[in-house]
């Protein structure tokens, strides 16, 4: 049996359904299980990971999960990965596919690459055989970024990403869970992109003028004291587009194809596939 995590998120659920299209049974879990539908071939069941008896109950006859990562703040989050990898654990689960970042480490300076490098420690304590994709930051991410003037602000200077969508994480995860590699499997986009080369690629396919402001850290900060009430927000906030500047997702490698026998995204094939998902960037306007 294949269990999903997530499976109402935006990438657990097109996990789910390239699994459903290829017509292999799965278990769905969610902390929504009502929002999912129940088939021939998916077995839908309610799982948090906060809540260790119902993970007994996901995980139970499980051979191979795919573990996608909460929502918490870092420091807490691995903790809540560790529950479910513990779990896992007791149920005899064989194999575990855990959606990891790209710069995973305990030096890096975006906590959420600290976190999932602590969770990935969490899960090799388990003995349980896994693959961690460490995915490089989504592109999808960028579109909820520009303001409402058109500008993406942020500082990541003039640093690059090998930025993938999250069709394409997804469609590495599905491969992982039918042919898991073992061990750590670093996931990148086709290209290395600078924000500004970003938005101008964005501009020509929407046809409305966007741009990038490369702020200094004490300007993005100051700005985003009330666009952000959380201070951890803010900060993480800031530590993405630094972990940018640093080069930390970097560089492109050529796993994803490896895996999955396709070429990743490049921003125009993605815009010409699923349009929609731009739509944030034509509909965002000052009123």
């Amino acid at each position: 049996m294949i269990l999903v995590t997530g499976a109402c998120g935006r990438v657990g659920s097109r996990v789910a359904e390239i699994l459903a299209d290829k017509e292999i049974p799965f278990r769905a879990m969610s902390r929504t299980p009502d929002k999912l539908r129940k088939s021939e071939i998916v077995d839908v069941i309610y799982g948090d990971f906060e809540d260790p008896k119902s993970l007994d109950k996901a995980f139970d006859g499980v051979k191979t999960a795919l573990v996608i990562s909460g929502k918490a703040m870092p420091g807490k989050r691995c903790f809540t990965h560790k529950i479910a990898f513990d779990a896992a654990k007791r149920a005899g689960v064989e194999h575990i596919i855990y959606l990891s970042l790209l710069g995973s480490s305990a030096n890096s300076v975006y906590g959420y690459c600290r976190d999932h490098y602590e969770s990935e420690r969490f899960l090799a304590e388990t003995g349980i055989s896994f693959t961690s994709l460490r995915n490089a930051f989504y592109l999808d991410m960028l579109f909820e970024k520009f303001g409402i003037d058109g500008i993406l602000r942020g500082p990541a200077a003039d640093g690059k990403g090998a930025f993938i969508t999250r069709e394409d994480v997804s469609q590495v995860a599905a491969a992982a869970l039918l042919n898991p590699p073992i061990g750590v499997v670093e996931i990148t986009g086709p290209e290395a992109l600078g924000l500004k080369d970003i938005a101008e690629r964005f501009s020509h396919l929407i046809g409305r003028k966007l741009d990038y402001d490369a702020e200094t850290i004490d300007v993005a900060r100051s700005r985003m004291q009330g666009a952000l009430n959380d201070e951890w927000k803010r900060e993480l906030e800031i530590e993405w587009f630094d972990a940018i500047a640093q080069g930390e997702q970097l560089p492109v490698n050529g796993n994803f194809k490896a895996m999955t026998g396709l070429e990743p995204y490049s921003i125009e094939q993605y815009f010409e596939e699923f349009p929609h998902v731009f739509d944030i960037l034509r509909t965002r306007r000052a009123a």
